[in-house]
């Protein structure tokens, strides 16, 4: 079998390039390779189920208990900080979309030149200025919600939908960061507004499920991927579940000829040729999949030569502050189950060195909700009085790390549950990280102080690997990293990456706005240097 185009990998850089190709070139020739399976979307059965259990469903089944996620005591983490993947990624048709929490953020223009800023990490091959018209373009796409008078970072076009207003819960934040000086701004969120245009994927009802949501509100890239399929007249367009892509094959030094393949039904291989190669696949897995593509010209991996493939893996820590206020006499409660409130204060040219953070208001301020109060039977009375009593009191955030060649990532050779090779993650923190703990810590008990609440604890730290990126990084030298401006794979003449792998640098916000601003560019690429396209 050949095909003009293939990706490996379904998530939102999949539905991207694909959409746009295929708006290009109806007949192109595209084939998706996905090797998770499918979960249920815009289903009320899966939804009911999940408010009556809690489970959600790519969480668990009669068959597995971790079936589209890295279990517990699988891949392995050799250096100094524990990266756990676990919890962080889902193997899936959709790929991450299918739980990742909608937030939309864009880099700011200095996040482009952090080495040159700071000396640490990498630089951008472009600058802000080149990729705004992309993230407008993703933000259409993603169907934000956002506030477009929002003066953060410049912006060209509007969001397509009117931000989430402040909940009652952010007030007492909102009032406290004023007091002191600090900005703070509406979470610009991927979910369909309520005074939405005409479309298939329902507007946001708020249901405070946000995990699951039965109406298709927030975007999900295999709801769209259906779409493409359904809705549209594509012929040769065609996803494929439960491959297994082992390695990538090459017809000498320059030129990606096909994959080699599992199905994970059968067990049988087979090799897909292919006219162009599209690695999609996240950060993780699109990096080894290029270190076990091994020939004679790559003896150590598809775009390896230099031995930048797997290096300056980062991730972002996320922290959570806990605290308690006395009363909560206006009996604040969740209102969503999203956040409505982010500061980028600390997200700025000025903490760039340090380390950037940004301040997120969590939809949290009771230890549990009044919904598990009404299933357990308490009185309206009880209910009250525990409202109006004593509360919890969170801060979230992330903080910039800062991309080292020492800490890699690289193929564990043990096969996972899921039927495919296992990874080896080699990270230590910075020596300074803690030092930079210590001083967010500063800055939020005097936030918590002056918000009337008392922080409980030290703040907790996570490094799950749930924005992982700078893998296969961007860079116009081929020494500085492994795919150039145009994401093609340096040294190749039509293999690609395109995954948050490819980022120099991370920033403080999450990434899914960032990667789907570069697949309309890739995308754009493409069809301009394609042999069909006329230049003027």
């Amino acid at each position: 079998m050949r095909v003009d185009t293939l990706i490996i990998g379904s998530g939102v850089a999949a539905a991207v390039l694909s959409q746009r190709l295929l708006e290009a070139n109806p007949l192109a020739s595209i084939l998706i390779l996905e090797a998770g399976t499918r979960v249920k979307t815009r289903d009320f059965g899966v939804w009911e189920n999940y408010l009556i259990t809690g489970r959600l469903p790519y969480e668990a089944n009669r068959d597995l208990d971790y079936p589209q996620r890295d279990a517990p005591g699988e891949n392995r983490s050799v250096g100094g900080t524990e990266i756990p993947l676990n919890g962080a990624r889902i193997i899936n048709y959709g790929g991450s979309t299918m739980h990742w929490g909608g937030w939309s953020l864009r880099l700011k223009p200095e996040d482009f030149t952090l080495k040159a800023r700071t000396g640490q990490g990498g630089d951008w091959p472009f600058d802000y200025g080149e990729l705004e018209p992309f993230y407008c373009e993703a933000e259409q796409y993603l169907a934000v919600a956002g506030d477009s008078a929002d003066s953060t970072v410049r912006r060209t076009r509007e969001y397509p939908f009117r931000a989430f207003p402040f909940s009652l819960q952010d007030q007492p934040l909102a009032q406290t960061l004023s007091a002191r000086g600090i900005a703070y701004g509406h979470l610009p969120i991927a979910r369909r507004g309520v005074s939405s245009v005409p479309s298939r994927h329902a507007p946001c009802h708020t249901t405070g499920t946000c995990k699951y949501c039965p109406f298709g509100a927030r975007y999900v890239a295999s709801n769209y991927l259906d779409d493409l399929r359904t809705w549209n007249d594509y012929p040769n367009f065609d996803i494929r579940l439960g491959t297994i892509v082992e390695t990538i094959r090459m017809a000498g030094k320059h030129t990606a000829a096909a994959v080699t393949f599992r199905d994970k039904t059968t067990g049988e291989t087979d090799i897909i040729e292919a006219s162009r190669i599209i690695v999609a696949a996240g950060t993780i897995e699109s990096a080894k999949l290029l270190l076990r593509s091994v020939s004679d010209d790559w003896k150590k991996g598809v775009g390896n030569d230099t031995n930048m493939v797997g290096r300056h893996f980062i991730t972002h820590p996320y922290f959570i502050f806990t605290g308690t206020r006395d009363n909560n006499p206006l009996k604040l409660q969740p209102e969503l189950n999203f956040p409505t409130l982010i500061s980028r204060h600390f997200d700025s040219e000025a903490e760039q060195a340090a380390g950037k953070f940004v301040l997120v208001n969590p939809p949290d301020t009771v230890p549990f909700s009044l919904a598990s109060q009404m299933q357990a039977g308490y009185s309206r009375s009880e209910i009250d009085e525990h409202l109006a009593g004593p509360n919890r009191v969170q801060l979230h955030g992330m903080i910039e790390v800062f991309g080292r060649p020492e800490n890699r990532i690289t193929n564990f050779m043990k096969r996972n549950h899921l039927g495919m090779l296992e990874t080896s993650v080699d990270y230590t923190k910075d020596s300074r990280f803690d030092t930079r703990m210590v001083e967010i810590f500063t800055e939020v008990h005097d936030i918590f102080e002056a918000m009337g609440a008392h922080l409980t604890d030290k703040p907790s730290v996570s490094w799950r690997a749930d924005h992982a990126a700078s893998t296969c990084r961007m860079s116009d030298d081929e020494l500085e990293g492994v795919v150039d401006r145009n994401l093609k794979v340096h040294g190749t003449d039509n293999l690609y990456v395109c995954s948050n792998a490819t980022f120099p640098s991370i920033g403080a916000v999450n990434p899914t706005l960032t990667l789907t601003a570069l697949a309309f560019r890739l995308a754009d690429h493409l069809i301009a240097t394609s042999p069909g396209a006329q230049h003027g």
